[in-house]
């Protein structure tokens, strides 16, 4: 069985995991290709925005080896693009 201490640790962890990947972030992981062509992988929440210029702008602020955390170049989570998107396709439609 677990703590009552362990039982707050885990709550904690997954609180700061929750409220990480909801404001954005993300890790990423590069694997170099025999071509030497590096590909980066970048897991988010957020996985059907479209990629830049389109959609939001990731860059990744800490690396350890192979692996990195990532998060909007701009510090806006990306459900705020999606919301600007969505009002801005609203907005302009003209119906005649």
């Amino acid at each position: 069985m677990i703590t009552e201490h362990g039982h707050k640790v885990v709550q904690a962890v997954l609180l700061f995991f929750s409220v990480y990947m909801l404001c954005g972030f993300g890790v990423s992981w590069r694997d170099t290709l025999p071509s030497g062509v590096i590909k980066t992988t970048t897991y988010t929440l957020y996985r059907t925005v479209p990629p830049p210029p389109e959609g939001p702008r990731f860059c990744t602020f800490v690396t350890a080896g192979t692996y990195g955390a990532v998060g909007p170049c701009n510090f806006v989570p990306p459900f705020v693009w999606w919301l600007e998107k969505r009002y801005r396709e609203k907005n302009y439609t003209i119906t005649l």
